[in-house]
Order: structure tokens, then C-alpha cells, then sequence
């Protein structure tokens, strides 16, 4: 039996394609799936599976757009073996994450679905100055300034959302992040 992250792209955003956890959690256990764990309401699962890596996203895909009747060209699911999400956490820079007193920061990682990092960067914009963008093997790093910061409004973060790239990430903040590699840990 081998563990996962499991990212949700699509759901519970904007009211649209609406999933309880609670509902999800006992779904995909019995659809055959072990020890299934979720975080938040944003689709961040932990599970276990006997299942090849490479069955189980289109997998809980199918069950989803059935189960809960939902819109499927939004739905996506991205499965990332414990491995990988390891190196994920760790190419993270060294200050990634970090609270400074003086200037207020949001973190986020972009989370790729069949794209490479190369191709990813090509179209993410930074305002310089602004944001800041670190590329890793299997994820990209997004420093933004937070809602307590004077450059709160002008991140170009929000401009991926118009390009067709964006559709093949998922974006979890690094609070989120971090979490689920704790759970992965203690699966």
C-alpha cells in the first residue's frame, strides 16, 4: 500500500462543483482507497492505494464528475508520491515561508500538471519589485506581498488565471503545503 497527496483542482471555488470533505473522505473510502485524510474544504487529501500512481487521478476524476455531479472540464486531480512531494518541500528557498516583521508576505506553490517547469515559467509575470518567482524541478514558488502590505493590489500573480496554463497548475499556499507534508509524515 503506498501513500499520496492528493490536490483537487475545481472544487469548492466561487460555489462552484461543492464538496463536503466529510462526504469526499467516506466517498474515496469506499471506492477502495485507505486511510484517506482531508485539509480544509479546498480538496487536500492524503490517502492510501494499492493502485499504480498512473490510475489513480483519472480514477477519482470519473468517481468525482459521477458521485457529486460536477462540472468536468474544471475538475482535476493531481497525485504526488511521497517522494516527490519531499523534494517539492525541500527545493523550497531558504526563506520561503518566512514571517518578517516589518513586510507582509504570501507564499504560494504552484502545483504542475503534466507540464514542466520550463514551460510554466514561460508564462508566469512577476512585477519586479513586487513578486518574487523561484523554479524548482517538480513545482514553482510565488512571493507575493499580503494584505498587510503596501504593494498588496498590484502581485501579477492574478494574470496567470487568463492564460491557458492555468489549467494545467494547482496553487496551494505554503501554510497548506506544509501541512500536508505533515500528514503525508504521519500516514
Amino acid at each position: 500500500m503506498n501513500k499520496y497527496v492528493i490536490y483537487l483542482r475545481g472544487i469548492n471555488v466561487g460555489g462552484k462543483n461543492k464538496i463536503k470533505m466529510v462526504d469526499l473522505r467516506s466517498f474515496l473510502s469506499a471506492a477502495g482507497f485507505d486511510q484517506v485524510k482531508t485539509y480544509i474544504q479546498s480538496g487536500n487529501i492524503i490517502l492510501q492505494s494499492v493502485l499504480p500512481i498512473t490510475e489513480i487521478g483519472p480514477r477519482i476524476e470519473n468517481l468525482l464528475v459521477r458521485e457529486f455531479e460536477l462540472d468536468s472540464d474544471l475538475i482535476r486531480v493531481l497525485v504526488i508520491e511521497p517522494q516527490v512531494y519531499q523534494a517539492i518541500m525541500d527545493e523550497a528557498p531558504k526563506t520561503f515561508g518566512k514571517v518578517f516583521a516589518e513586510v507582509d508576505y504570501r507564499y504560494d506553490v504552484m502545483f504542475l500538471m503534466g507540464l514542466t517547469p520550463d514551460e510554466v515559467m514561460k508564462e508566469i509575470e512577476a512585477r519586479e519589485g513586487i513578486d518574487k518567482v523561484w523554479q524548482g524541478t517538480h513545482a514553482i514558488y510565488y512571493r507575493r506581498p499580503g494584505p498587510n502590505h503596501p504593494d498588496y493590489t498590484k502581485s501579477a500573480l492574478s494574470r496567470i488565471v487568463k492564460k491557458p496554463v492555468y489549467q494545467m497548475i494547482t496553487i496551494r499556499n505554503w501554510k497548506t503545503s506544509m501541512k500536508m507534508h505533515e500528514m503525508l509524515n504521519s500516514l
